[in-house]
């Protein structure tokens, strides 16, 4: 007679299911876990939002403004950076990571040809870091935080649409608070 074998079957039915459980919990920070957390983060948000992307915020783009926000944790850049990136990210794009735009534009901040290649640009937390660098090479020395987020995100971004970014601030600042 084999070990199984002698388990009474209710036995191994209990015991299997506490192992199947266990390793369930165990797995419990991988991809399912993040997007059930995304999930609610926008179902919190819909609720919280006033502009754009009130009653719009998905699970992507909930990935994607993490991702931005991220970046600028990674950086120690703070909030006020964050909330720059994202309300510019909520105009180019509404948080939707696009692989086409407006002539060579592509990606969260729908970022030209100049800043690299198309599946850099298409990489959000690549494309963070870059839109970073063109606000501290356009902003040196923190002089960024000493601007409106309308206006870093233009001094930045060159639109041909200016106003629209400051609009977004507000919005901007409840997303990053949340992801935070």
């Amino acid at each position: 007679m084999n070990f199984i074998g002698s388990i009474p079957k209710s036995m191994f039915a209990v015991t299997s299911g506490v192992l199947l459980t266990g390793g369930l919990l165990l797995a419990g920070t991988g991809p399912a876990a993040a997007a059930s957390a995304n999930q609610a983060a926008a179902n919190a948000l819909n609720g919280a939002l006033e502009s754009d992307m009130a009653g719009h915020m998905t699970d992507e783009h909930v990935a994607n403004a993490r991702e931005v926000v991220e970046v600028a944790k990674e950086r120690d850049l703070g909030q006020e950076a964050a909330t720059i990136a994202i309300a510019t990210v909520i105009v180019e794009t509404h948080l939707d990571n696009l692989p086409g735009g407006d002539r060579d534009s592509v990606g969260l901040f729908q970022q030209r040809d100049h800043y690299g290649s198309h599946e850099d640009r298409l990489d959000p937390s690549w494309a963070a870091d870059a839109f970073f660098d063109e606000m501290e090479f356009v902003y040196p020395d923190d002089s960024w935080a000493d601007e409106p987020i309308g206006d870093v995100a233009q001094g930045v971004q060159r639109s041909a649409y200016p106003d629209r970014y400051q609009y977004q601030a507000e919005d901007a600042e409840i997303i990053v608070d949340r992801l935070w």
